[in-house]
Order: structure tokens, then sequence, then C-alpha cells
């Protein structure tokens, strides 16, 4: 297959990234009816959001840190 010379191979990492995005876009759509694009400036206090996310984050990091640390663990 031939590409246009707009489009470009994105490594898997990029790809995968863009699935997950267009994923959780379906995924908001379909709980809120809407796009995040749509909602207003006002509706939420996005900063606070944001932070909450990361502290979310940084559990499942530190979650997924501690499994690993038990699978390399030897007993």
């Amino acid at each position: 297959m031939k590409r246009s010379q707009n489009e470009i191979k994105r490594p898997e990492v990029t790809q995968r990234i863009i699935e997950l995005l267009d994923k959780q876009n379906e995924k908001g759509l379909k709980k809120y009816g809407t796009t995040i694009d749509q909602v207003s400036d006002m509706a939420y206090d996005w900063k606070l959001m944001a932070l909450e996310e990361a502290i979310d984050l940084i559990q499942y990091q530190q979650k997924e840190i501690m499994r690993l640390e038990r699978l390399l663990t030897p007993i």
C-alpha cells in the first residue's frame, strides 16, 4: 500500500497512545453525551481534576512497582 506524502508511519508506542485516546474519548462521549471540547470551561475545576488524576497515576505506578518487585525478588 502506497502512502500519501502527509501519511506517516507512526511508532508502535505512539499508535497505542492514539488508540487509548480514541477509546477514552468514546468512553467519555458515552458517559457524558458530549466531547471534552464541548464542555464549558467553567463546568469543572480543570486544574483540580488534573491534580486528582495525577494522584491516581502516582498510586497506579507505585502499585505496579510493588508488583514487579514481588515478581523479581527471589523467595
